[in-house]
């Protein structure tokens, strides 16, 4: 069975991952970024490459002290979209490695890799395949985006925000909380402490005309909401905010997804990016796949966040479907469409 070598680098996650063909985890190790990017309220690109630069090669050097040179196929390194200085550490490194292993070489589009994030496993496999088309949902800090997926490497985008995503949506109030960025594990945790007793809401119901997501409006109505409060009446009604916040948000994403469904149902929904990793939105998005008879796939919870695991996985199947990379192979930070790449092997 074929293996590959992914390499992540497209924020601030540098990760490594042997993954093989069938999406069964290898080995997987990561460097998170949260304790240098924290004190800013958010990702320094300067500093985010920099890290990128001095724990990369480590991380490659552990992979392959668990998984023997000769037993590696390809190797896969995401190469759009992303911030452009940690692309480049990553992708120079894979083309460098491509050329004096001779190994193949596939670029990997980051927002695809998170679409196919729930394929992973690490112990067991999942019982069913998953049926085209799908609807996939990538949620995460900087994208809130639904795909119309007919199969891999042919992705339509049906629903896009018009401002900001539902991460950063998070993040925001995360912010103003005076909670650690990011902001999305700690809403979600303080959401599960709210009172029994049905306490008033603090937000209005999120609203589009079409079928676009926006979350600009709820992060203004926190802003107001919070401005003028005391210490004292935040911290005692911090839980029941959260809830409100975050049920605001799982809501809007759950409306959309209905009104999209109506014009193009499917057999299969999948969820990918950070923001997957919200307890709420995975209890509604099973709920919902219950009662619309559609096969619902939900990342483990270390598949969630950037990952090379999921670009091992997604490089694969191009490399299955006879895709290859050369050397000439560009980073693109604003790329963000699902594409195909155009040099299959003659």
């Amino acid at each position: 069975m074929l293996q590959a070598l992914g390499i992540e680098t497209s924020c601030d996650d540098c990760s490594v991952s042997v993954v093989k063909e069938n999406g069964e985890l290898v080995f997987l190790s990561q460097k998170h970024q949260d304790s240098i990017h924290k004190k800013f309220g958010g990702i320094v690109p300067e500093l985010a490459s920099r890290h990128h630069e001095e724990m990369l090669l480590f991380l490659i050097d552990q992979a392959l002290q668990e998984v023997p040179l000769s037993d590696i196929d390809v190797i896969c390194v995401s190469n759009r979209p992303g911030l452009l200085g940690s692309l480049l550490v990553g992708c120079v490194i894979a083309k460098t490695l491509s050329f004096s292993w001779k190994k193949a070489l596939i670029g990997v589009n980051h927002i695809e890799a998170h679409i196919l994030s729930p394929l992973l496993f690490e112990k067991k496999k999942p019982v069913n395949s998953l049926k085209y088309p799908a609807l996939a949902f990538v949620l995460s800090g900087g994208h809130s985006s639904l795909f119309y997926m007919r199969d891999i490497g042919s992705s339509e985008l049906v629903a896009d925000t018009r401002d900001d995503s539902a991460g950063e949506a998070f993040d925001k109030m995360a912010r103003l909380l005076g909670f650690d960025w990011p902001g999305g594990p700690s809403i979600d945790k303080w959401a599960k402490k709210k009172s029994k007793t049905k306490a008033p809401g603090f937000f209005s119901k999120i609203k589009t005309d079409d079928d676009s997501f926006s979350f600009s409006g709820i992060k203004s109505q926190a802003q107001r909401l919070l401005s003028n409060k005391t210490k004292a009446w935040v911290q005692k009604n911090k839980a029941q905010i959260c809830f409100d916040y975050q049920n605001r948000i799982v809501n809007h994403l759950m409306e959309k997804l209905d009104q999209v469904f109506e014009k193009k149902p499917v057999p299969s929904i999948l969820l990918g990016g950070g923001v997957s990793a919200n307890s709420l939105l995975r209890e509604r998005l099973k709920k919902w796949s219950r009662e619309k008879s559609v096969s619902c796939w939900i990342p483990e919870k270390k598949f969630c966040m950037d990952n090379a695991a999921m670009v091992a996985f997604t490089g694969l199947q191009y490399f299955l479907r006879g895709y290859r990379d050369d050397l000439n192979m560009i980073c693109s930070p604003s790329h963000l469409e699902i594409d195909f790449f155009k040099n299959p092997v003659k």
